[in-house]
């Protein structure tokens, strides 16, 4: 039983659809029933193939709208609705001068066929359709729109909740790391130099306060080597990484933290200290189709797999297209020992792009005061 419920329910449309159709069919008969009692009362089958070109000319028109109107192409929209009614014209002939009087022998004969009556008739029918036909499907696209915008601005929010949630005070951070900087310094120049960059990775991080802010992509090139060279240290520089950049980056702007998190992916779950099978990062930069090519290629580490909440990509994935829409290509290539990610996104050398705040940003907060490292000495 609740197999069948749960069936039904993934079925309720096309069961709405066909309700409505036979409400309005039966509605049409019983309305023409007590006009002429005689010719409705033994030919209702007879009728069904009368309204069969309609409903044709109905979800014609609605595929033909699904696969043109976003985004909008009127040419192709324009020659398909002409193709559609040639067609809708063609099945209501035979239809209506071959069918019916098959389905009922002792019915009314068809109408003498005049060409422009013909025409006039059928186009009347099938605009009265096809905009019957736009006005659901419009409708429909409307409170689907509505509930996305609803979802995303509950993300949003969600996103927003979870920041604050998450925040570190600015200032607390910048004392911390004065006071951790100034204790190294006397000690080590590789600690202190860790410690710099661990906060220039922070004041970048923290002057990302908008998904929608374009960036300088050498701000996020500096920012990955930054993030490279943290985990050199960690590693004690064993990491086997290949990163090169090729193409003029000057005033190339794109969507901040989308290349950064492919790198930091890489670096959490990937083999980086082969020199066989070294970690590759290639950056291209191609000013003639005004795209940024990123290709990555890496082993996979053996053992088990780091936890992780799987939201690096899935993230990435939705602001690409809430951004750049259909203008991105993200293609991933998966075996059992390693892992590939081509990525190609359109760039923006358009500082009008970029969107002004007139709010202090974390980032004007956040001052680390740049002491030049001195040699150390025991």
């Amino acid at each position: 039983m609740i197999d069948i419920f749960n069936s039904l329910k993934k079925h309720r449309r096309i069961f709405y659809h066909i309700g409505c159709w036979l409400a309005y069919i039966i509605l049409s008969i019983l309305a023409g029933f007590f006009s002429s009692p005689k010719i409705y009362s033994t030919g209702i089958f007879y009728f069904f193939f009368t309204y069969l070109p309609d409903i044709y000319a109905f979800y014609l028109c609605w595929c033909i709208y699904s696969f043109y109107s976003y985004p909008l192409k009127a040419h192709h929209l324009t020659i398909s609705l002409i193709l559609a009614y040639l067609s809708y014209a063609i099945f209501w002939y035979i239809t209506a001068y071959y069918i019916r009087p098959l389905v009922w022998l002792d019915g009314p004969a068809p109408r003498l066929f005049k060409f422009f009556d013909f025409i006039t008739l059928n186009l009347y029918m099938f605009v009265k359709y096809a905009l019957l036909s736009f006005s659901i499907y419009y409708f429909r696209q409307s409170i689907n729109r509505e509930k996305e915008l609803r979802i995303i601005e509950k993300e949003k929010l969600d996103t927003e909740y979870a920041f604050l949630r998450a925040q570190i005070n600015p200032r607390f951070l910048n004392n911390t790391l004065n006071f951790f900087f100034a204790k190294s310094l006397p000690h080590s120049e590789e600690l202190a130099n860790g410690i710099m960059t661990l906060s220039e990775i922070m004041r970048y991080s923290l002057a990302i306060d908008s998904d929608d802010r374009m960036t300088l992509i050498d701000q996020e090139i500096e920012h990955i080597k930054n993030v490279i060279k943290i985990n050199q240290l960690r590693f004690n520089h064993k990491l086997q990484i290949d990163f090169k950049i090729e193409g003029n980056t000057h005033n190339v702007r794109l969507i901040p933290l989308i290349l950064i998190t492919v790198v930091e992916n890489i670096l959490k779950h990937g083999n980086c200290t082969d020199q066989n099978y070294p970690v590759k990062i290639f950056l291209t930069i191609n000013e003639a189709d005004g795209y940024v090519y990123l290709n990555t290629f890496n082993l996979k580490k053996k053992g088990p797999k780091e936890l992780s909440s799987g939201i690096g990509l899935d993230n990435i994935k939705k602001r690409l297209a809430h951004h750049y829409q259909e203008r991105f290509i993200l293609n991933i290539t998966e075996s059992e020992q390693d892992y590939l990610l081509d990525l190609s996104i359109p760039s923006s050398t358009s500082a009008s792009e970029v969107k002004q705040s007139t709010q202090i940003t974390l980032a004007e907060q956040f001052t680390l005061h740049t002491i030049k490292p001195k040699p150390y000495t025991p």
